[in-house]
């Protein structure tokens, strides 16, 4: 029961955290702007369908990525939405640097 414990004295780290704080902070300011989520949400799609068709082994196409720079120009110029996608990598690679100790403390991924 002690693993449990301490996964939740992590979680509580991780609230209290610069790096979740801004990020909640981000969200805050986007989900109450509807142009925000609007870019957001048009980013998001088309970031994933160019992923989907990558992982397919398909390349995109020129619209595609066309699409696709166009919606990081407008991302680049709202602030709110660089912001919260910015907090919300920055909370993505804590999360990633966490499993990687976790991964290579425990040799999960050795074969």
């Amino acid at each position: 029961m002690a693993v449990y414990d301490k996964a939740y004295e992590l979680a509580n780290e991780l609230k209290s955290s610069e790096e979740y704080k801004e990020y909640q902070k981000a969200k805050a300011e986007v989900s109450g702007n509807e142009t925000a989520m609007s870019i957001l949400r048009d980013y998001r799609k088309n970031e994933l369908m160019i992923q989907a068709a990558v992982l397919s082994g398909k390349e995109p196409g020129d619209k595609e990525k066309a699409e696709m720079e166009r919606l990081r120009g407008l991302v680049d110029m709202h602030g709110p939405v660089k912001r919260f996608l910015e907090a919300e990598r920055r909370v993505i690679v804590m999360f990633s640097d966490i499993q990687k100790i976790l991964t290579d403390a425990l040799n999960l991924l050795e074969l």
